[in-house]
């Protein structure tokens, strides 16, 4: 026997946490009609579908639900699966249905149009007359020229009689169908429907797909769309991209940015969907779990959709909503963590009386600090020779959407990540502050020039690619060198001198404890933190030279070293 959660103990607003007893459908349907909508609305994926189907009053339930929040169900689990849905949804979500799934940009999509259709059509002959009735007339209109091209009308025939005979069979209209095989009947079947239930809207619709402009039409639809999208908690595709302005963190005061009303305007309960498309996480995961409103839930929404019209998410892609959904996330716990210095219980305040939108621009703005410090470091001169946990790190917050190396958590690892918490944005902050040290060491305080890398010949030496060459390198052989007796240079190093050089600086396959604190100490005298970007460097030659037995240091390639072959 099927057997479902059951519903939430009675809490303000939508809870993230239920219980874990299951209710049989029997139970299921002895619940109130709000208590069966608030376990759907908070159900995911084939759940939610199964819940709808158990339900006695399907029909009812699934109108309540917020247009997006079907669409989104009906993507997820394949048109062909879900046909009921188009049963249960009124011409107002099919509408949203079209309004969502069937424009490429400015251009209305015939094939995708026609997908709907033939769900309509499956629906029954009552559902397809009650869409073709119900629809905006200009969209259906729009719908059928990209279908059909109506090439004759009743008051072309010379004929009386055959005139008469046409209209009776079939309106008097000839119609050329722009698809073909299965397309072509799915198209004939619909007319024939709106035909025979009411001939005279027929007429009306055919002449109207016979001489409206079909530019023009298309024009005014997207403008049309445009509008029935923001009720629907979509904003203006140009304001969408003031989802990522910036916000200065340093400057950023919170009650300048109180909450204020949500421009949706759909008749229908808070979606539920932005509670299961994605899993928050540290403190926003903790305001969470107590519940949130319904005008919050319109608040993510609108943020959700922002990021998907910024982004240019399919709206229809399951993953992707889920992963923009988590880009909402993510920011939103920054901002609080930020602001809120992990107190869950000044997050909560914050949550409540801060305008979300404010909050995600904060969080964002504090990513795009590390992208713009990185980038200036890859522009120094430092920039073409940072070694590879550095380069690996500069590279990942050098993108659209900086990323989190995980190699400067866990040196094992070599992934990447989007930043979600304080504690990540921390690390990689730190990270730089060393890089920033390395800058000035090479650029103010060590007698080095590091060449343009065009500049450099490599010609006989090891490495012979400047693509290998790191600030480590440059560091090393020119310590090598003044070990040697030679000035700070980088210039290579003899291979033959790797014996001696290896006696002088390693003891018992380590560096030497002298030479380690002598370079440390020298290093952090000309710059405070200097230090440990020298030890860093030692650590390389006691890893991969000392470790090296004396007889078997003829080798063509050392790490830390530019070598003279």
């Amino acid at each position: 026997m099927t057997s479902y959660d059951p519903p939430p103990a009675k809490k303000e607003g939508l809870p993230m946490i239920r219980p874990a007893r299951r209710l049989t459908s029997r139970e299921f349907n002895a619940l109130s009609h709000g208590e069966r909508l608030e376990m759907i609305r908070t159900a995911e994926g084939r759940r939610k579908f199964d819940l709808i189907l158990e339900a006695h009053d399907a029909e009812r339930l699934v109108r309540r639900l917020p247009s997006q929040e079907v669409y989104l169900l009906i993507k997820e689990l394949g048109k062909e699966d879900v046909s009921e849905l188009i049963q249960f949804a009124s011409t107002r979500q099919i509408t949203a249905f079209l309004d969502l799934d069937c424009w490429d940009g400015d251009s209305f999509v015939a094939d995708r149009a026609l997908e709907w259709l033939l769900l309509i059509l499956e629906a029954g002959e009552e559902k397809v007359y009650e869409a073709a009735s119900e629809l905006e007339f200009e969209l259906l209109v729009l719908m059928m020229k990209k279908l059909i091209l109506v090439t004759r009308g009743p008051e072309d025939y010379l004929d009386e009689d055959a005139r008469l005979e046409a209209v009776q069979r079939d309106g008097g209209y000839e119609i050329e169908y722009r698809q073909s095989g299965e397309g072509t009947k799915v198209i004939e079947a619909f007319l024939d429907i709106v035909h025979r239930r009411d001939p005279a809207f027929f007429i009306h619709l055919m002449d109207a797909v016979r001489w409206e402009q079909e530019s023009l039409l298309e024009e005014e639809e997207l403008r049309l769309r445009s509008g029935r999208l923001q009720d629907m908690g979509f904003p203006d595709p140009f304001e969408s991209f003031a989802i990522h302005a910036w916000l200065d963190p340093a400057r950023f005061v919170p009650s300048q940015w109180k909450k204020g009303s949500i421009p949706v305007d759909e008749p229908s309960e808070a979606p539920g969907f932005v509670l299961t498309a994605a899993r928050p996480t540290g403190i926003l995961a903790d305001v969470l779990s107590g519940g949130i409103d319904a005008e919050t839930c319109w608040e993510l929404t609108f943020i959700l959709n922002q990021v998907i019209m910024a982004n240019r998410v399919d709206m229809g892609e399951a993953a992707a909503v889920r992963e923009a959904m988590s880009e909402v996330y993510r920011n939103l716990n920054l901002a609080l963590e930020y602001l809120a210095e992990n107190d869950p219980n000044e997050g909560a305040r914050y949550f409540s009386e801060v305008h979300l939108q404010a909050l995600f621009r904060l969080g964002f703005s504090l990513v795009l600090d590390l992208r713009r410090r990185a980038r200036a470091l890859k522009a120094s001169p430092v920039g073409p020779y940072l070694d590879g946990p550095f380069r690996a790190l500069v590279s990942a917050l050098d993108s659209a959407t900086p990323r989190f190396f995980e190699g400067i958590e866990d040196v094992t690892r070599a992934g990447e990540r989007p930043f979600a918490e304080m504690r990540e944005l921390g690390l990689a902050g730190e990270w730089l502050d060393r890089l920033e040290i390395q800058r000035r060491l090479f650029t103010e305080v060590l007698p080095i020039e590091l060449p343009a890398p065009d500049d450099l010949d490599l010609t006989g030496c090891s490495p012979d690619d400047v693509a290998d060459l790191t600030l480590s390198d440059f560091f090393l052989t020119s310590l090598a060198n003044k070990v040697l007796g030679r000035p700070f240079v980088p210039l290579p190093i003899p291979r033959e001198e790797l014996v001696a050089l290896h006696a002088r600086i390693c003891l018992d396959g380590k560096i030497s404890a002298e030479l380690r604190e002598t370079t440390v100490n020298w290093l952090e005298a000309m710059l405070p933190g200097a230090g440990v970007f020298g030890g860093w460097c030692l650590d390389l030659w006691e890893e991969e030279f000392c470790a090296q037995p004396p007889g078997e240091l003829d080798i063509p390639v050392v790490s830390g070293l530019i070598l003279k072959l």
